[in-house]
């Protein structure tokens, strides 16, 4: 009986490994790094017990068949990207930065929008002229 429940275990463990694309991606990142520490270890040159870059190295390769591990043991997918939001943020800071500059310059007021840019401040009324027979007669 327990072998059946064994073999059962690993019957999905091997289905997940097929089709889960983020457990065999930890996993080949996880052989690279450990190639490529083989390699640094293997010249005569190096200590491997002081050596940092191997060490750092290794450390991934632990992290990422730590992460391999866990993904096929609960099942989890590779998050997808969220392209969509930081596009959508970019955009906003940037028409907010340029309705900024546009705001605190004359300058380019009136570069974008030629000299006629309407402002409060200049407009005239046509004169009253101060003659007395324009006026128009009152009658009572």
């Amino acid at each position: 009986m327990a072998a059946s429940i064994t073999s059962e275990k690993a019957g999905t463990y091997a289905q997940r490994l097929i089709e889960n694309e983020y457990v065999q991606e930890n996993l080949a990142q996880a052989a690279n790094n450990l190639r490529a520490a083989y390699r640094r270890a293997s010249k005569r040159r190096v200590e491997p017990t002081t050596d940092e870059k191997l060490r750092r190295q290794v450390r991934q390769a632990a992290l990422s068949l730590k992460e391999a591990a866990s993904a096929l043991q609960s099942g989890r997918r590779k998050p997808k990207k969220r392209r969509g939001r930081r596009v959508l943020v970019v955009l906003a800071i940037g028409a907010g930065v340029a309705a900024g500059a546009l705001a605190s310059s004359d300058d380019l007021r009136r570069k974008l929008f030629g000299d006629e840019a309407p402002a409060d401040h200049d407009v005239t009324q046509a004169p009253v002229s101060a003659d007395a027979d324009s006026e128009v007669p009152v009658t009572t």
